[in-house]
């Protein structure tokens, strides 16, 4: 029996879901486990082309560690020594071929520093692919929140518009009976006009948020989206909003943001004990082979080194510019900290409220409002208001109604904003 897509797409993310488990940690996004989001998160990770960007960037920068501890490439000569004598190797002491070999040596502890470098190069290369699926699966939850928007939106449309077909029949019987006006009538069917061309509006708002959908799964354009769960059925009751101090706690070991500056802090610094380091000299040995013909060969050996003698205008200035970079960078990455705290608080209070007024709404606001609309309805009907209190009271309704969607939609958002973020519940 072959697998269904939403089980297959639950097993590729089952690893990621099980280390949170095993971690105690949760995902403050409340549809993080819902199938058609699940198989499309699947998709991200194999296909995204950002995410396949950083983990060539990975490879790459691994692949410069050794190349950093690497001896510089030696130096092999070829020549002939030319005595005065004659041409012939062996003429007089000094002619013959000449072969030479030159390696240098970069000074003490020089090498180990340099591949600690390329090691922190990598490690900051490692948090920007973290940074990148972070991002990635943040986009890839607010346009599958606009998908759920779009496509609630367009449900209440069609049944915003039933139920105004049904007053406008009723307003049409009631006008061929003496008992209502023309001017109901028209108004009436002003509305269904308007509700055409609303559906038209959220019919595109569907087919823009599934074409964000595809561009970030890398899908071919067209490709559908399944079908999703309703917006309105997702019960804010059950959406746990972390603490203030849960959503902060540990936000350095987690914010991806916060990572990436860390790592550029520590390649600074080994970038500085590297130009400290580089104020000490280098060495060089060369040897020569000299072929005589039927002489003895001759060889000589040599050992070198490389005075910093432009110290001030070269290393000095080089060490200086690590110290100022390893200052900013460590600036930066306050200045990361605290932005970083302030967009964690400033989300979760966002989705504090959203969950707040969302519960709000669907616990009275919208009961009231079904009750004003069977209470104008019978009143009408019964020639005690007039249609203009059934249509305002109709309209409330609705209005409210998308109210709510938009602010279930809200909790969707933060909740994605606060898991890019790195906020994670216990």
């Amino acid at each position: 029996m072959p697998c269904p897509r939403g089980a297959l797409a639950l097993l590729l993310v089952a690893p990621a879901l099980v280390a949170r488990a095993q971690d105690g940690r949760e995902d403050v996004f409340p549809l993080a486990r819902d199938p058609v989001y699940a198989a499309l998160l699947a998709e991200v990770e194999t296909r995204n082309p950002e995410v396949q960007a950083a983990s060539a960037a990975i490879a790459a920068a691994k692949a410069r560690v050794p190349q950093a501890s690497a001896l510089p490439d030696p130096e092999l000569t070829v020549g002939y020594e030319y005595g005065g004598r004659g041409l012939g190797p062996g003429t007089d002491d000094d002619t013959g071929l000449k072969l030479g070999f030159a390696q240098a040596f970069p000074g003490s502890g020089k090498r180990g520093l340099r591949a600690a470098v390329a090691e922190r190069e990598t490690n900051e290369t490692e948090h920007t692919l973290h940074r990148a699926r972070v991002e990635v699966t943040y986009r890839l939850r607010r346009a599958f929140a606009d998908l759920l928007l779009a496509r609630e939106n367009l449900a209440l449309v069609e049944d915003q518009r039933r139920a105004t077909r049904d007053i406008e029949e009723l307003t049409r019987s009631r006008y061929a009976v003496g008992l209502a006006q023309q001017s109901d009538v028209l108004r009436a069917q002003a509305e269904l006009a308007r509700l055409e061309q609303m559906r038209y509006h959220e019919e595109g708002l569907v087919g823009s948020a599934i074409a964000e959908l595809n561009r970030i799964v890398a899908r071919p354009a067209a490709t559908p989206v399944g079908d999703t769960p309703r917006l309105r059925e997702l019960d804010v009751t059950v959406v746990r909003v972390p603490a203030l101090e849960e959503a902060t706690a540990g936000l350095e070991a987690r914010s991806a943001a916060f990572l990436a500056a860390h790592a550029m802090v520590e390649r600074a610094r080994a970038e500085r004990d590297l130009a400290s380091k580089e104020q000490g000299p280098d060495f060089l040995a060369r040897a020569t082979y000299l072929h005589r013909g039927s002489m003895p060969p001759m060889a000589t050996a040599d050992l070198g080194i490389m005075l910093p003698l432009y110290k001030g205008t070269k290393q000095k200035q080089a060490l200086a510019e690590a110290e100022a970079r390893l200052l900013a960078g460590e600036r930066s990455a306050e200045a990361m900290r605290l932005r970083a705290r302030s967009a964690v608080e400033k989300a979760r209070f966002d989705l504090e409220a959203a969950v707040r007024e969302a519960e709000a709404y669907s616990k009275g606001v919208l009961a009231v409002d079904a009750l004003a609309v069977e209470s104008a309805l019978a009143s009408f009907q019964a020639g005690k208001s007039p249609f203009v209190a059934v249509l305002e009271a109709h309209n409330t309704l609705y209005r409210d109604r998308w109210r709510h969607a938009e602010l279930l939609f809200h909790v969707l958002w933060h909740s994605a904003s606060l898991d890019a973020l790195g906020v994670v519940m216990d």
